[in-house]
Order: structure tokens, then C-alpha cells, then sequence
């Protein structure tokens, strides 16, 4: 379901206070009542300006994101939505008595509240709340702290009566057997009493053990159409035994036999997640594959006031339903839709990941026949270019609907075929305004970069993958060849072929810190020691670039730029107050930025009381001798 991992950053030091703060939130559920999108109308007089004294001022420097006034002094909000941007004598004088006045510490800034374009909070928190193993080092050196952890997620579902033992996060890298992943044999080591299930950290594969796949019914190498069973016998027989992993599609024979997760399970995991977000900035985003119970918790969150953050939801399609479906998926979009939830986009999974070679490439997979799987071609699998009629009706069919497509891809082929759905949906419906989105975008071949740009498709792209994590660095040429690993993440090549861009961390699966991420996008460099040469800095950004896309942008791909990502007035005042400017300090202090103070229509969403900790750099003497070996910004970047 997800995509390329980089568990680089740590989120259990605020998942305590997570949880503790989730609990006063569903204590205040009750009393907050239904929130929307702005709450509460500004006042004009005769001559159209705000004369309603303010309700909250902040005082220092502002960084609006806006055209035409990019920097002030003072930031004015009444009813939950800013009513002057401007000097900060000015913004005082608008300070109703009893109203709140924040003035800011030299260095601290204020931004806009930042938009995650592409996210997994739900599943997040629901994972959170199971057996993560992301705290386990990502190298070999980890997988025995990782069954530890197992065994005691294990201990606990057998005190508490679980059915299943559930977690994920698990790294390719701890496994000898780097092709077929771990086996059941492994787990059964672990855990054999209790059927078991654990997630990659990319969240394409799973590995289960033997009691699981005899759940699932999973005897033998069966062909799983858009999936694989990895096999004992290699190359496999025809009555080859299962390994104990699972690739895309044949996850979803274990999934199947799962216990369906609760709308009270559900909401304790939104709380916690959406806690964490706040604590680094984020005010709304796009949450990238949401099914139907999933749907009706966020409706749910957002009628009971339990919904701080503003959410789109991108509602999982089906390759196995057709173009039928889209009338199923909209009319779920027009009776969830409440408050701060949209049901408003549709998630279509093109292709998988290049670490289980599922992601559709053009060329085969070095040494091999193989191109990886085309989700929604006939056939899958086949390096032809195959039918697609199936993507093209239904896609075609969402745009008629108005809802917004978000595709997943990562290889070239994939792509294409995504591109070529949404230029046949244009062929057959005209242009539109629904906003269309291809995420990841890992290869693009070099034709179809200005494609983006003539097909009005937004590049949502995941820079905090843009630097060669361990397992790129020791498989990604062997995999798919030099000339294409030189090749990956092209994302100043898109930006300069014109196309519009958003940005997303696909956490779970990676780091939801968003300083970080532009960091990365910024020097093509891991954000921590050591940093390594520049991966690819020919394919650099500059760091205005990614905040816009993660402001500006980000209200743009969800159809919310005249309510939020930037500081002018009239706009929802959604904002952050962060610890230093990221526009102006030391590249490599732009990761360790720490937010002090999240708000969403002018209500505080992350305290910075002791009991929530504010997130930053975990050793600021590491963090200043960083910056002094600064490589400085590419002012020269797109």
C-alpha cells in the first residue's frame, strides 16, 4: 500500500505524549461539536476592512508564502481566520481584551500550517497501536532487537486474548535471503501459537508464519494475479511449498482473514497520529489509501469535533471491480464528506516498489525478462505493453464524477500508463479542474516529463527518499542497471518541464518531518552523519521550492488554496510557530527545526508543554556542529 522506506527519524519520543494528548482530545470531542473549514465569519464595516478586535496576535517574524507580501511582523486572527498580516505595531492595536498575544523569541518564525500531500495517518495509528518494529535499526544489526520486539508484542496478544499478532516496519536488510525476504520459518521461531502478520517497511510485502498461511489458505505457490508467493524451491516448482512472504496482492490473502478493525480502534489510532503530525507542522492533508471503514471513522472524527487536522481522503480502488466502481466511490465522497473530511479523491495503484521488483519498468529488471507488474493491464506482468482499457474507463469515469484521481507509481512504465489514463480521461471528458496527482515518480522517462505540464497532472513527490539509503546504495544498480539508478527521483527535471509540484512523506513508511524532507530534497544528502556526496545533485531543489510545495502546493492538489497554505487575510489560520526561519538558516539546521506551536482555524492543536515535547533536533551540540560544516544551499535550484 505504500512505497519506498527510510525510517531515518524516530516518532516513539512523542508517542506517550501522543497518547496522552489524544485522551484530552476525545474528552473535549464532546464539547468542540462539528468543525469545518474556518470557523467563524470575520466582520467589515461599510468599507470592506476587519474591524472585529482580534482574538489571538502574534508578533515576529512571519513568512506568508504569499505573491505579494512574503515577509511580515504581525499576524491578526479573529473567528478562526487571519485578519491582518502586516506590521506589528498594527497587529497589537487589533488585540480584543482578554485576547491572547504571542510574541515571538529572536530566531522563531511563523509559517503556514504545512500540508502533507501524500499520507498514511490512519493506517499509521492503527499500526502505532499494534507491534511497530521501526525502532530496530534498519541494517542487519537489527533484526535481533526486531524479534525481541516480536516476542513481546506476542507475549501480550496471548495475555490479552488476541486473535492475530499484527505489527510492521521490518526491514528487507535484516534477512540473509535479500530476493525472497524473510521466511515463515523465521517467525515461527518467534511465534508459532498465534497466527502472525508483519508489514514491510515499504508496505508492499508481508511476512507471516506457518499458522498464518494456514489461515489464508496459502498451501502452495499459487498464481496471484498483481502478486506473488515467494517460494521455497527456487527457481519454483510446481508444488513448491510458500516461504513466508508475500508480494502486493497476495498480501491480501492473509488481510482477508484478519479481524476487521474496530471504529473505536480506528479513532484511537487517529488521535495518536494526528498528534504526531501537529507536533511537526502539519495542519491538513491527503490521506493516500483509505477503504470504507476507514471512511466512516474519519466522517465519524469529523461530526464529533475529534478531527483537528483537514483531511482529504484518497478512497482505495479496486483492480478487480472495473470502471463500475467510480459511482460506488462517489457517492461515498458525497454522504461521508463532513466538517474537515473529504472524501474527495480516489486511490489507484499503478505499479509496486523496486525492492520486490513490482514496480512496472520499461526496460526489464537487469538479468531478467521481467518488468515488474502493471497493475491494471492485461496481462500484469508482461513487459508488452498489454490493455489497459480497464485504467482508462475507470479513471475517464472519475473525472466525469469530479473526483480527483491519486495514482501511485514508481517506475517508468507505470508512469506512462498513468499519464496516458489521465490524458484519455481528457480526450473523452475535456479539461478539468478535479486536480489529478502521480506520486512517487521514482523513474520518469525523460519524454514524458513535460506530459505533467500539458496534462494539468501534479508531481506529488517524497523528497526525503531523495538520498541512497543502505539498501539503494548496495542493490539499486545491480537491480535495474547504472544508466537508470543515475536517473532516480528526476525532481528538478520535472520542475523545470513546468509542472506544478506537492509534497508528502508516505509515513508510515518514512519520516513525516517535513524539515527533514526538505533538507534532503535541498542537498540530495542524508539528513543525519554521515551525510555522503550528493546523490544525484544535478536533480537539486532549492528550499523555497519544497516549502511552497508544502504550503502553497499542498493547498492546491486538495483544492484549498482559498482557504489555506499561505498567511494572507481572510484565509483559515492555519499556522506553525517554529524555532528558526527555515528559509534563511544553515541548510543542515533545517532539519533539526523544532515546532513550538501548531494552530488550525486559530485554535492550538500542539502545546508545547512538557507533556508533549516538541520535536527537533535530539542533541543540539550535534545539530550546531552540523551547520558549521554547512555545504550551503543551491540558490541556483529551481
Amino acid at each position: 500500500m505504500f512505497c519506498h522506506s527510510t525510517n531515518t527519524a524516530s516518532f516513539f519520543s512523542v508517542l506517550i505524549a501522543a497518547l496522552i494528548f489524544s485522551l484530552s482530545l476525545a474528552g473535549l470531542a464532546s464539547a468542540q461539536g462539528n468543525t469545518s473549514f474556518g470557523t467563524g465569519a470575520l466582520q467589515k464595516n461599510a468599507r470592506g476592512s476587519y474591524t472585529r478586535a482580534a482574538d489571538l496576535v502574534v508578533v515576529g517574524t512571519v513568512v506568508t508564502m504569499a505573491a505579494g507580501k512574503p515577509n511580515a511582523r504581525g499576524l491578526a486572527v479573529t473567528g478562526g481566520k487571519i485578519a491582518f498580516v502586516g506590521d506589528a505595531a498594527s497587529a497589537r492595536k487589533r488585540l480584543r481584551p482578554g485576547g491572547r498575544l504571542i510574541v515571538l523569541e529572536p530566531g522563531q518564525a511563523v509559517i503556514p500550517g504545512l500540508v502533507d500531500a501524500h499520507v498514511h495517518m490512519l493506517d499509521a495509528g492503527l499500526m502505532l497501536t499494534r507491534c511497530p518494529l521501526d525502532e530496530a535499526p534498519r541494517g542487519p544489526e537489527g533484526k535481533d532487537r526486531a524479534l525481541e520486539m516480536i516476542a513481546g508484542c506476542s507475549e501480550r496478544a496471548r495475555k490479552e486474548d488476541k486473535e492475530w499478532v499484527i505489527g510492521s516496519g521490518w526491514s528487507l536488510l535484516w534477512f540473509d535471503d535479500t530476493d525472497r525476504g524473510p521466511s515463515a520459518a523465521e517467525l515461527d521461531a518467534v511465534v508459532a501459537d498465534l497466527p502472525a502478520v508483519f508489514y514491510d517497511d515499504n508496505g508492499h510485502s508481508a511476512w507471516v508464519n506457518s499458522l498464518a498461511l494456514k489461515k489464508a489458505e496459502i498451501f502452495d505457490c499459487k498464481d496471484v494475479p498483481r502478486g506473488r508467493i515467494e517460494c521455497i524451491d527456487e527457481p519454483p516448482k510446481p508444488d513448491s511449498k510458500p516461504w513466508g512472504t508475500l508480494r502486493e496482492a497476495a498480501v491480501d490473502l492473509v488481510g482477508k482473514k484478519l479481524p476487521e478493525t474496530t471504529l473505536a480502534e480506528w479513532l484511537a489510532g487517529l488521535r495518536v497520529a494526528q498528534t504526531i503530525l501537529h507536533s511537526h507542522g502539519i495542519t491538513m492533508l491527503q490521506d493516500a489509501n483509505v477503504d470504507p471503514s476507514m471512511v466512516n471513522a474519519y466522517s465519524e472524527a469529523a461530526r464529533t469535533g475529534q478531527l483537528t487536522m483537514k483531511v482529504v481522503a484518497a478512497q482505495i480502488a479496486d483492480p478487480s471491480k472495473g470502471a463500475d466502481q467510480a459511482e460506488e466511490l462517489a457517492r461515498r465522497r458525497d454522504e461521508e464528506s463532513t466538517g474537515r473530511f473529504s472524501a474527495s479523491a480516489v486511490k489507484i495503484f499503478i505499479d509496486g516498489v523496486l525492492e520486490s521488483q513490482t514496480a512496472a519498468l520499461l526496460e526489464p529488471y537487469v538479468g531478467t525478462d521481467d518488468c515488474g507488474i502493471l497493475n491494471w493491464a492485461t496481462p500484469p506482468s508482461s513487459c508488452e505493453a498489454g490493455d489497459s482499457a480497464v485504467l482508462h474507463e475507470l479513471v475517464s469515469s472519475l473525472d466525469r464524477h469530479g473526483m480527483q484521481v491519486h495514482m501511485h507509481a514508481i517506475g517508468d512504465r507505470a508512469v506512462r500508463a498513468g499519464l496516458d489514463a489521465l490524458a484519455a480521461a481528457r480526450s473523452a471528458n475535456g479539461p478539468s479542474d478535479n486536480r489529478h496527482h502521480i506520486a512517487h515518480l521514482q523513474l520518469v522517462a525523460p519524454a514524458d516529463l513535460p506530459r505533467f505540464r500539458d496534462l494539468g497532472v501534479i508531481a506529488n513527490v517524497q523528497p526525503f527518499w531523495m538520498f541512497p539509503d543502505r539498501w539503494f546504495e548496495e542493490n539499486a544498480e545491480e537491480l535495474i542497471g547504472p544508466e537508470r539508478a543515475r536517473q532516480i527521483y528526476p525532481l528538478r527535471s520535472i520542475v523545470r518541464a513546468g509542472a506544478r509540484i506537492a509534497t508528502g512523506s508516505d509515513w508510515f513508511v518514512s519520516s513525516p518531518n517535513p524539515f527533514k524532507a526538505i533538507q534532503v530534497g535541498t542537498t540530495r544528502q542524508s539528513p543525519e552523519p554521515p551525510f555522503g556526496a550528493p546523490w544525484i545533485p544535478a536533480e537539486r531543489v532549492s528550499r523555497k521550492t519544497l516549502l511552497a510545495a508544502y504550503t502553497t502546493g499542498g493547498a492546491y492538489v486538495n483544492h484549498r488554496e482559498h482557504e489555506t497554505g499561505s498567511l494572507e487575510v481572510g484565509k483559515a489560520a492555519d499556522f506553525v510557530i517554529v524555532d528558526r526561519n527555515p528559509l534563511s538558516v544553515p541548510i543542515r539546521c533545517l532539519g533539526g527545526t523544532v515546532v513550538l506551536k501548531t494552530f488550525v482555524d486559530g485554535e492550538q492543536v500542539y502545546p508545547t508543554d512538557p507533556a508533549t515535547g516538541p520535536q527537533g533536533d535530539p542533541d543540539p551540540e550535534e545539530g550546531r556542529r552540523q551547520c558549521e560544516d554547512d555545504p550551503g544551499d543551491d540558490e541556483d535550484a529551481p
